[in-house]
């Protein structure tokens, strides 16, 4: 664990939904542990990820780069979350979409502060990532389990 408490927090949630080994030939993803998959990480050795390893790459490829250390709980889990399962770059511009500010990808000073005016409307965030399910490709295959686990993100914010 890392000393940053809403990580701490967070990070026990997103390994229980992302779970352990799978080798599913539906997903974009292909092999993965724990969420880590091996067509993002092509020189890991997937079904031998420790727990640890797997926390260390939340952190520090998910957690700091879509500004997740920035937004108030429980912002801050579903911008986890929604990093997790749609990539860093494509959450934050989602989100900069949806809060109306320049889409660049970045969380930057007016990303967070127009994030700032959404603390309290957890919401917002909900339907966004239900939205963004609902139009992915595989939404027929995977979308009961996506949305089954946005309600239980949803349940721990």
């Amino acid at each position: 664990m890392t000393g940053d408490n809403r990580f701490n927090y967070c990070i026990p949630i997103i390994l229980k939904e992302e779970g352990g080994y799978v080798n599913d030939p539906n997903d974009p993803g292909g092999e993965t542990n724990m969420g880590i998959s091996k067509t993002q990480y092509p020189k890991l050795d997937i079904p031998n990820l420790t727990v640890d390893q797997v926390t260390e790459i939340y952190y520090t490829d998910y957690w700091i780069p879509s500004g997740c250390k920035f937004p108030v709980a429980p912002l801050d889990l579903f911008l986890f979350n929604f990093s997790v399962t749609s990539g860093v770059p494509e959450a934050i511009q989602m989100v900069q979409q949806l809060i109306g500010v320049t889409v660049d990808g970045a969380m930057g000073p007016n990303t967070q502060a127009a994030l700032m005016k959404f603390r309290g409307d957890t919401a917002v965030f909900q339907a966004l990532c239900a939205m963004h399910y609902a139009a992915n490709k595989n939404f027929n295959y995977y979308g009961k389990g996506w949305l089954s686990r946005l309600f239980r993100i949803s349940a721990n914010a």
